[in-house]
Parts: C-alpha cells; sequence; structure tokens
C-alpha cells in the first residue's frame, strides 16, 4: 500500500501520494571515486591509534550504554521533557486522517524552518480545497512519517510546478526589527554626563 498524506476538511477527505524532493533528484550528483593502480575502488578504513588494526567499514557500530557501561537496545530508550516527564509516542500520520487548518497567512510557513519538501500526486481531492489550493491559499496539517516523539506542521501548498507539502520546524527565537524606538532622555543614564570626547 502506497504512503499517502490524508487530510480532512469540512467533512470531505483528500489523499495525496507524496514524494520526497532532494537536492540529488533535482540537480544530480556526483561522486569521487579513489581506486588504486589496477582500478579497482579503494575501500576506506580506520587505523587504530597504536596501529595494531585496520578496521574497514562496518567493523564499527555506535551503542548506547548506561552508568554501567551496559549495552542499552534501542526500543528500551525512552524521552523526557525538560522536567524529566515521559513523553508519549505519537504514531506516524500517513495513511491516518489528519484535519486540515486554513487558509493560513504565508508569514505562517515563515515562522517555520523548512526541513523537508514533499511533491504531492493527488488521489482524492476534495474539489473545494483543490480550488483553494489553485488560487495560491496555504494550508496546515500535521506530519510524522515514521513516528516517534513529536509531529510536526506540514504547510500545503501550490504553484506552477505542482502541489508540495513543507514539512517545518517551530522556530524557538523571535524575529528582530531594526527599527527601535530611540531612547529617551529622561531614562537615559548618562543624559548630564559632562565627558567631552574632545578634551582627549
Amino acid at each position: 500500500m502506497a504512503r499517502e498524506i490524508v487530510v480532512g476538511c469540512g467533512g470531505a477527505s483528500s489523499r495525496f501520494a507524496l514524494e520526497r524532493v532532494s537536492r540529488d533528484k533535482l540537480y544530480g550528483k556526483r561522486r569521487r571515486v579513489i581506486v588504486d593502480e589496477r582500478g579497482g575502488e579503494c575501500q576506506p578504513g580506520t587505523l587504530l591509534r597504536d596501529g595494531s588494526a585496520l578496521l574497514l567499514p562496518g567493523s564499527v557500530a555506535q551503542l548506547y550504554v548506561d552508568a554501567a557501561f551496559d549495552v542499552v537496545e534501542r526500543d528500551q530508550l525512552s524521552a523526557v521533557d525538560d522536567d524529566g516527564r515521559f513523553l508519549d509516542k505519537v504514531d506516524s500520520t500517513l495513511g491516518v486522517e489528519q484535519p486540515v487548518t486554513g487558509p493560513v497567512p504565508p508569514e505562517r510557513v515563515l515562522d517555520t524552518i523548512t526541513t523537508a519538501v514533499y511533491a504531492l500526486e493527488p488521489t482524492e481531492v476534495d474539489p473545494e480545497l483543490a480550488a483553494a489550493l489553485a488560487a495560491g491559499d496555504i494550508f496546515e496539517t500535521r506530519f510524522s512519517y515514521r513516528g516517534g516523539y513529536e509531529d510536526a506542521p506540514a504547510f500545503l501548498l501550490q504553484n506552477e510546478h505542482g502541489l508540495f507539502a513543507l514539512i517545518g520546524e517551530e522556530t524557538a527565537f523571535p524575529w528582530l526589527e531594526r527599527a527601535a524606538p530611540a531612547a529617551d532622555e529622561e531614562d537615559d543614564p548618562f543624559a548630564d554626563d559632562e565627558l567631552d570626547f574632545s578634551m582627549f
């Protein structure tokens, strides 16, 4: 069964097949290959600090260990928040209808950091949603590809190249503005300072 983004709006359901848009797919990729004197491809290796062994790819792996240096399996790990409370797991949203809100202003998209882009192929679309997307409106839903401990905002939009879902990450800082109010002389602690730099 193909993975799909499914959204519900006004009692109508819409389904979109998705494909990740990557730099490699857009521009292609190049790979530098190191070969020996006979043209055979070389493999990278890691030489131990004491020079006693050469480790080939696949010889080294990362492990999770506890305070006693015992190995901890990945499925035994748990996520906690800043206060130490355990976080509930979030299931994958693919194939599961998610509520959609909107239209949302473009500033809402700019308030997030885009971490992934998916090209969408509509398989079953509500005509009202399709018309709104074609008119340039942006809609927001939630997205989690594999599941985990949090989902992310996803923005559905359309341009001359097709339909897309922009997966975002909430920004944790406010925007700064250049226009700042001028300091009031009454609030300036140095207003009565008689220091004159021309005396130096």
